[in-house]
């Protein structure tokens, strides 16, 4: 999705200090950040990931979807709602600074397709690893792209994730 000169020179003013490299305190070693996307298969992602991880592991999940997330994954979470998005559907600034104080090593954005509230959040926390899947400018977004085919194979995803960080 392309952005109006209007949108892009709104999104400079508000994310200007984000855009910005930082000194920021040490990553917490091993900590992880899951976006997880507005789809059915992310619960079975995640309870994958939850599953299986043995390392530090927050998901950010929409308050829409609480209802339908088991308690043992919704108490490692962060909630995120529709005030946390300015009307682009970008993060706000100061939702990037609660996620950038909580010093995330790894973000990664389960989204397949463009999502601007998770791949601007990647961008902008500036983690050591910023994953996520292979569309359109990927590249600007995230260090570590991922093949797209998860949607067939969770598991294959779980493994992809796994040879990147630590989980």
């Amino acid at each position: 999705m392309e952005f109006t000169l209007l949108e892009r020179i709104k999104i400079f003013i508000e994310y200007r200090d984000s855009l910005k490299k930082k000194d920021i305190a040490p990553f917490y070693e091993n900590s992880t950040l899951i976006v997880l996307p507005d789809s059915d298969i992310a619960i079975e992602l995640a309870k994958l990931l939850n599953d299986n991880s043995s390392h530090t592991i927050l998901f950010l999940i929409k308050d829409s979807l609480l209802d339908f997330y088991p308690k043992n994954i919704l108490r490692n979470s962060i909630i995120y709602t529709f005030n946390d998005m300015n009307s682009l559907g970008m993060p706000r600034q100061i939702f990037v600074d609660k996620i950038i104080k909580s010093r995330f090593e790894n973000i990664v954005d389960l989204n397949t397709s463009f999502s601007r509230f998770g791949a601007y959040l990647t961008l902008f926390c500036n983690s050591k690893v910023r994953m996520g899947f292979n569309y359109d400018n990927s590249k600007k977004y995230y260090n570590v792209i991922l093949d797209s085919n998860y949607q067939r194979d969770l598991n294959g995803t779980f493994k992809m994730i796994k040879q990147f960080i630590k989980i």
